[in-house]
C-alpha cells in the first residue's frame, strides 16, 4: 500500500519573546536593551507514516502539539527541521468559518468560501439547496451571517468544507460542530469518506470517536509521539496517562490520603461521634494511593477509625454511588460476617475493604463511609458521598458494570433445515 503522508524527524520551533523589545517605541526608549526569547519546541522530532485510505486520529492534552502538527501537514507552517512528503491533494478543515463575511448572506458566503477552496461556481449552485438542507439552514439561506448563532455559522462552515473532493483530509476538532443530531450527520460523512478510501487525519479530544472511526491513533505529549498503534490501545494509554497525572496533582496538593479529622460541620457528615473516621485512602494494586483507577484492576479502601468512648459493637460499611448520586452497591462488615474488636476510648484501628478487580466501568463515583452498631439505629459516624474517584475502562465497554461473561461461537444448523416438515 502506498504512503499518503510521510514525516521524518519533523520539528517546529517557535521563538517566544520575553519582553516587548520588538516594538519601535520600546527599542527607542530602551536602546541599550537586547531582545530576549525562549525557544518552544511545539513539534519535536515526530516521525510517522499515514497510508492511503487510513484514518489516523491524533490525541493528546492541550499544548501537546496536535494542532501545530496538523498545520505543518497543511503547509500553513513550514517545519524548522526534518522532512515531510505528501502524495495527494490536501483539504484542511482547521478553522471552520475563516473568511466568512458577516455582512453577506449564507448563500453568498457559500459561493465566496467555495471559490477560495477552488470549487467551480456551477458545482456550488447545483449543490446549494442540498448544502442548506444539510446545515439545517433552509429558512436562513438569504439571511445575513451576522444574525446567525455561533452554532449556525459552524454548521454552514462545515457543510462548505466537506464539498471538496481531495484525497487527503485534515480535520481539527470538527466533531465539536453543532448539537448531537448534527454531529450524527458528521459521523455519516466520516463513514462515507472511509468507504471512498480517502486518507483522513483527525485531531480531537473525543476518544470515543477515535475508538469507533479511526484505524490507528497517535498520542502526542510535549510535541513528541508518546504512543502509536491501534486506536483502542492508544486511547487506553492516554486515559491511563491522564489518570496518573491527576493522581500526581493530588499527591502534590496534599497526598491521596484523605484526612477528614476536621470535617465536623459538613452537611455530608453526621453521627454521635462515639467512633469517628479519621482518614480514608484508596489504594491500587501496588498499594499506592490513587483517585483514578482502571476497570478490572484491584482496589482497596483503607479506613482509619478512632473511638471517643468504649465501644464493643461496631460495624463499618461502604456505599458506592454514581456521579448523579444513585446507589451502585453497598456492603458492611456485618453482612460479610466480620466481627470487629471492641475499642477503648482513644484507640485507633484500620479497616480495609479489598476488591480483586473493579466491576464498574468508566465513570465518576463517590464513596460513603458509615460507622454504626449492629443492634440499633444509632449512627456513630456517617460520611455521605464524601470521597470521589474515577474509573476508566481502557477496553471501551459500554454501560456501568462489567458483565463478567465470556463469548463463544459454534457452527449452527441452518434455519431452513431445522424447520419441521409439513
Amino acid at each position: 500500500m502506498t504512503v499518503a503522508i510521510s514525516a521524518r524527524s519533523l520539528t517546529k520551533r517557535f521563538r517566544i519573546p520575553l519582553d516587548r523589545s520588538t516594538t519601535i517605541k520600546y527599542r527607542l526608549s530602551h536602546w541599550r536593551s537586547t531582545s530576549r526569547y525562549r525557544d518552544l519546541l511545539a513539534v519535536d522530532g515526530v516521525t510517522f507514516d499515514v497510508k492511503d485510505g487510513e484514518f489516523l486520529g491524533i490525541i493528546g492534552r492541550n499544548g501537546s502539539g496536535k494542532s501545530t502538527l496538523l498545520k505543518l501537514l497543511s503547509r500553513i507552517y513550514r517545519p524548522s527541521g526534518g522532512s515531510l512528503t505528501i502524495n495527494g491533494h490536501v483539504s484542511p478543515f482547521l478553522e471552520l468559518g475563516v473568511g466568512f463575511n458577516p455582512e453577506l448572506t449564507a448563500r453568498e458566503n457559500v459561493m465566496l468560501n467555495g471559490a477560495v477552496m477552488g470549487l467551480p461556481r456551477k458545482l456550488l449552485e447545483s449543490r446549494m439547496d442540498e448544502m442548506m438542507h444539510f446545515a439545517e439552514l433552509d429558512q436562513f439561506a438569504d439571511a445575513k451571517l451576522k444574525n446567525f448563532s455561533s452554532g449556525m455559522q459552524v454548521r454552514l462552515a462545515f457543510t462548505v468544507a466537506i464539498q471538496g473532493e481531495s484525497a487527503i483530509l485534515l480535520m481539527d476538532e470538527v466533531l465539536a460542530v453543532g448539537d448531537a443530531r448534527f454531529q450524527a450527520k458528521c459521523f455519516d460523512v466520516f463513514n462515507r469518506y472511509k468507504s471512498e478510501g480517502r486518507t483522513i487525519v483527525l485531531v480531537t479530544h473525543d476518544l470515543g470517536a477515535v475508538d469507533v472511526y479511526c484505524d490507528r491513533a497517535m498520542l502526542l505529549e510535549h510535541g513528541r509521539v508518546a504512543a502509536d498503534g491501534s486506536a483502542a490501545d492508544v486511547t487506553a494509554t492516554y486515559r491511563k496517562m491522564v489518570g496518573e497525572l491527576q493522581d500526581a496533582e493530588r499527591m502534590a496538593s496534599g497526598g491521596a490520603l484523605i484526612d477528614i479529622a476536621d470535617m465536623t460541620s459538613s452537611a455530608k457528615r453526621w453521627g454521635n461521634g462515639d467512633v469517628r473516621v479519621r482518614a480514608v485512602e484508596l489504594l491500587n494494586q501496588d498499594g499506592t494511593p490513587h483517585v483514578n483507577f482502571t476497570a478490572d484492576e484491584p482496589m482497596r479502601i483503607g479506613i482509619e477509625l478512632e473511638a471517643a468512648r468504649d465501644v464493643n459493637d461496631l460495624v463499618v460499611g461502604i456505599g458506592l454511588h454514581r456521579g448523579d448520586g444513585a446507589v451502585v452497591a453497598g456492603t458492611n462488615t456485618h453482612i460479610e460476617r466480620l466481627r470487629l474488636p471492641s475499642l477503648h476510648s482513644g484507640e485507633r484501628i484500620r479497616v480495609e475493604y479489598s476488591m480483586p478487580h473493579l466491576m464498574v466501568l468508566t465513570g465518576t463515583f463517590r464513596l460513603t463511609i458509615a460507622l454504626h452498631p449492629s443492634t440499633s439505629e444509632t449512627t456513630y459516624d456517617w460520611l455521605d458521598q464524601a470521597f470521589e474517584f474515577r474509573v476508566t475502562d481502557d477496553r471501551g465497554r459500554a454501560g456501568l458494570f462489567e458483565l463478567a461473561g465470556t463469548w463463544a461461537y459454534s457452527k449452527a444448523t441452518p434455519w431452513a433445515m431445522s424447520l419441521p416438515a409439513k
